[in-house]
């Protein structure tokens, strides 16, 4: 029974709360070695390595492990040696943590990766200079040794967890994109269901809900993809497929459904293929608890799907000759790509035995996120144009400034708690900056009313057992709900000096004053050197023109190969990485003062063109694969030809040229062709390449009117 029960609480484990229980471990163990075999001194100077090492130390596959543990193990041994050399001078003490912020923070050219690195030096400096006040006073060589030991000591566990911990770590990340991707498919269906253009908070909604779902597929990719090939593998590996194309026909569902109308038929029509999704939506809901709990399969069959579809669809009572039936017959064979899509994907994973697919590790490789750490990435940040260089060197002066005020604070025991307040709540851009500085705040009230309690506990290996549970807390919790995260970083900080000495008095006010004023220093300084999301705009927006450009060239194709289709599927996650930086531009921009925001109207509108764009290109290329035996490939292959080179002349094109106003579109450009009964579907192909012409056209024109609000053209 007791082996049940762990087996079912091991189950409801998130992958944030497994990262987390490991780090704990490996942190404590990490300290029972050392201190086992050096000392107690050794030992609790291999936490504060093992800490730092553990930053960088996120669910990855286990060969991705250690290039990022060991530069953070090696960087925290040597700005602890650093500290150590200049303790004792306040303006040497400066003049190392601005430099010490300056670099870390460069780090960040390597991207999102980079952000636990580039955090690990600067919580070095906090322990080093927390150091005498813990531990007693050592050689800042030996000092610095104790921590590059722990960092390595700490690498070699997070090595073997990662490798216990990836079939695990593989499920939930699958189960992650499923659970995103049914958050995508009920969005949707409510999109489709409204009779009303939907109102600015589903837009915002709908936007997060994109980035939710590119995130998850990416996270899945990495961990899937990564594995070595085995029966369970394929299958997941064909899972993940499975749910990057359902993206596209999810994304191609949203084109025509404005035609069928707002009057009685329309919302009928508009309700049956909703509630078709909202179904699809439940199936994956239920594959998604069998990868994480082991739950039964849900029951799949197509057939039957498409039967109550069909049968809703034919119950409505449209006026006689209506033309939209040829609409809803479109969208409804549309949708039931996806049924199959689903269905196929249940049944494979039933399957038991050892699927054959073309896409080995090599073949997947591109699609993985990058690795490594280059220094040619560091190049285009070189300059103070760049928004990584503005907000290292913002950093460097805020933190450098704390810890100066802070050392002439009446509670200036504690200086660098004010340089890490201000450390951890000033972010790269106004938008994070805010919710941390909030967020930071709660969690450290929340934290010292635990301390509080905590201060009448006298028993050290309890003590110890709360400071290891805020160690893993904070881990699993730093990117998710940062004020749980900030609630067990204050238990971190007053706990250490209650187990050294219990009953004594936590320096809780000196940590709620520091807290306080380092938000505030933190958000003031959020307004040097800023860098908004205007700035960022032109490079976005050529980044998204040449990737839609390289997009629409792979998939207006006739029958392609199989290099071809690779080609497709690596054009396509840059287009929609590209879509997805745009979006969060789009999102962090709401809380910029008003005279540097973004203008709402336009970035919506280059959003809508760039999706509608890929939803287009999308269905083009299903219905060329899917229904290539009801085209006429003397109409359709040259359409192809001539829509691929105009959708990519109009997206490389001169901003300028682009941005004059369109040519009139084809007379015929918005209307439907007859689908009831017809073999012949190229009238439909013709008509979505002519689509195609217009959004690319559109999209340019939305990007230029986003760099020019006033919509002036020279």
């Amino acid at each position: 029974m007791r082996a049940i029960r762990a087996m079912r609480t091991w189950r409801r484990l998130e992958a944030a709360h497994l990262n987390g229980l490991s780090v704990a471990l490996g942190v404590t163990a990490t300290h029972l070695a050392v201190g086992g075999l050096f000392g107690e001194t050794a030992g609790l100077a291999a936490v504060g390595g093992a800490v730092c090492a553990s930053l960088t130390d996120l669910p990855n596959p286990p060969q991705r492990v250690l290039p990022r543990v060991l530069p953070a193990a090696g960087a925290a041994a040597l700005v602890t040696l650093l500290v150590g050399l200049t303790d004792g001078s306040l303006p040497w003490t400066v003049a190392v943590i601005a430099m010490v912020t300056f670099v870390s923070l460069m780090t960040l050219a390597w991207g999102l990766r980079a952000g636990p690195l580039s955090f690990s030096p600067v919580l070095a400096m906090v322990f080093a200079m927390a150091w005498d006040r813990t531990a007693g006073a050592t050689s800042p060589w030996v000092h610095a040794m104790w921590v590059g030991l722990g960092g390595l000591v700490y690498a070699g566990w997070a090595r073997a967890a990662a490798v216990v911990l990836r079939h695990r770590l593989r499920e939930l990340a699958l189960a992650q994109a499923l659970r995103a991707t049914v958050q995508r498919l009920r969005s949707r269906a409510q999109r489709i269901a409204l009779a009303v253009s939907p109102d600015e908070a589903r837009i915002r909604a709908s936007i997060a809900d994109d980035v939710q779902l590119a995130d998850a597929l990416q996270a899945a990719r990495d961990q899937v993809f990564a594995a070595r090939r085995s029966p369970r593998s394929r299958r997941q590996t064909d899972l993940v497929l499975g749910l990057i194309e359902l993206r596209d026909l999810l994304l191609a569902s949203r084109l025509d459904t404005e035609l069928l109308g707002q009057d009685f038929p329309g919302r009928q029509w508009r309700a049956a293929l909703a509630d078709t999704l909202r179904h699809l939506a439940d199936v994956l809901a239920a594959l998604a608890d069998t990868l994480v709990s082991g739950a039964p399969l849900p029951e799949v069959s197509a057939d039957a799907w498409r039967a109550q579809l069909a049968s809703r669809l034919a119950d409505v009572s449209a006026p006689p000759g209506d033309s939209r039936v040829h609409v809803v017959s479109a969208l409804q064979s549309r949708l039931g790509h996806m049924l199959d899509d689903v269905s196929a994907m249940v049944a494979r994973q039933a399957a038991g035995d050892n699927p054959d697919t073309p896409w080995t590790p090599e073949r997947l490789a591109p699609f993985v996120s990058p690795e490594g750490w280059p220094l040619a990435a560091l190049k285009p940040h070189l300059t103070l144009q760049s928004g990584v260089m503005r907000h290292a060197l913002r950093s460097a002066l805020a933190l450098s400034l704390a810890y100066t005020l802070g050392a002439f604070l009446p509670w200036s025991a504690h200086p660098f708690w004010l340089m890490l307040s201000v450390a951890v709540v000033l972010r790269g851009n106004l938008e994070q900056t805010i919710s941390r500085r909030n967020e930071r705040i709660i969690g450290t009230v929340q934290g010292c009313l635990l301390v509080m309690l905590l201060a009448h506990v006298e028993w050290v290996p309890l003590l110890s057992l709360c400071f290891i549970a805020a160690v893993g807390t904070a881990h699993a919790y730093v990117n998710r709900r940062y004020r749980v995260a900030a609630t067990a970083a204050t238990l971190m900080a007053l706990l250490q000096p209650l187990m050294l000495a219990p009953g004594s008095n936590p320096a809780i006010v000196e940590r709620l004053a520091d807290t306080v004023l380092g938000a505030i220093l933190a958000w003031l300084f959020s307004f040097v050197l800023p860098s908004w999301e205007r700035a960022a705009v032109p490079r976005l927006a050529e980044q998204l023109r040449a990737a839609l450009a390289r997009h629409a060239g792979n998939m207006l194709r006739w029958q392609p190969g199989a290099d071809e289709q690779l080609a497709q599927r690596l054009s396509r996650q840059q287009a929609y990485t590209a879509l997805a930086a745009l979006a969060a531009a789009a999102q962090r921009t709401r809380v910029e003062p008003e005279s540097v925001r973004l203008p709402e109207a336009e970035i919506e509108s280059a959003l809508s063109h760039g999706y509608r764009l890929m939803a287009l290109l999308g269905a083009v290329q299903h219905q060329v694969q899917r229904r290539v035996d009801r085209l006429d490939a003397s109409r359709a292959e040259p359409a192809l030809a001539q829509a691929r080179e105009a959708c990519v002349q109009a997206l490389q094109g001169d901003t300028l040229v682009a941005a004059l106003p369109p040519e009139p579109p084809d007379a015929d450009a918005g209307a439907w062709p007859e689908h009831v009964g017809q073999h012949d579907v190229t009238p439909w192909l013709l008509r979505r390449l002519r689509l195609c012409r217009s959004e690319a056209r559109e999209l340019v024109i939305a990007l230029h009117q986003l760099h020019s609000p006033t919509g002036a053209h020279p």
